[in-house]
């Protein structure tokens, strides 16, 4: 064998080497990744909401929202009452997540006043109205991107008069507007008692 097709076989067996070592580590990532366990379920636990509602509305006197869920495969990983804020008004938040991973948020304030209401929703703007659920609702739209990302965009917002004092019921969240509206019709259903 002469020294020309010696280098040209050692040339062409360095490429192969290259393409078979590379092969093998594309078929040890993917064996690696087929085998490793994932969660099916969120790593963030469900917690009683209803319970924390109930027990939140006896501490404060006021009524506090806690819709029942539309059905399987729903369930709220945070709830939390927010007393003596800066703007002076004490709010009950609770947080869902639906069967398709989309997020729900209700945010409840108790007497209210336009410097909350535009804390809350920063950078939406009031476009319309509707009824949902026998509750009419302020339609609120983001003109710029909310923080987590799409978590505003898009907002309803309903007003309660209680004695001298306004509560508002803010809903907000990432799925789309149909199961937002489903959502809304379970609020308002809960909302409708709270607020005879």
């Amino acid at each position: 064998m002469s020294d020309a097709a010696a280098r040209q076989r050692r040339a062409k067996q360095t490429v192969n080497n290259l393409v078979y070592s590379l092969l093998a580590c594309l078929a040890i990532v993917a064996i690696m990744y087929m085998i490793t366990p994932r969660p099916t379920t969120s790593l963030v636990p469900p917690v009683d909401y209803r319970a924390d509602a109930k027990s939140t509305a006896l501490t404060i006197k006021k009524p506090v929202a806690a819709p029942q869920l539309p059905g399987k495969g729903w369930y709220s990983n945070s709830d939390r009452f927010t007393s003596g804020t800066a703007d002076g008004v004490d709010s009950w938040y609770v947080g869902f997540v639906g069967p398709s991973q989309q997020y729900f948020g209700i945010t409840q304030g108790y007497g209210t006043n336009p410097t909350w209401i535009a804390l809350q929703l920063q950078g939406d703007i009031p476009t319309g109205s509707k009824v949902i659920g026998g509750i009419n609702w302020t339609i609120w739209k983001a003109t710029s991107p909310s923080n987590p990302p799409k978590s505003r965009d898009y907002a309803l917002v309903a007003d309660f008069t209680v004695g001298k004092r306004t509560d508002q019921v803010i809903l907000f969240g990432t799925a789309s507007t149909a199961e937002f509206n489903q959502f809304a019709i379970r609020v308002a259903q809960n909302l409708k008692v709270l607020y005879p």
